[in-house]
């Protein structure tokens, strides 16, 4: 359960780190942008959650045994 837990705060501090970033990059904070913005940093925030998922079930065990 402790272990969930971990996974969801990063891949949140993930989304908003990547929502955060690309809007400063992108200079514009318009209703549109922060919406587009938003969509990417939730799809990132997926592969992020798979990538982190699959290290902590089958990369770290491999390296334990």
């Amino acid at each position: 359960m402790m272990e969930a837990k971990k996974i969801v705060i990063q891949v949140l501090v993930a989304i908003v780190l990547f929502i955060t970033i690309a809007l400063i990059i992108e200079g514009d904070f318009g209703k549109e942008m922060v919406m587009e913005k938003s969509i990417n940093g939730v799809v990132f925030g997926a592969l992020y959650a798979i990538y982190v998922v699959v290290r902590e079930k089958f990369i770290k065990r491999n390296k334990e045994e």
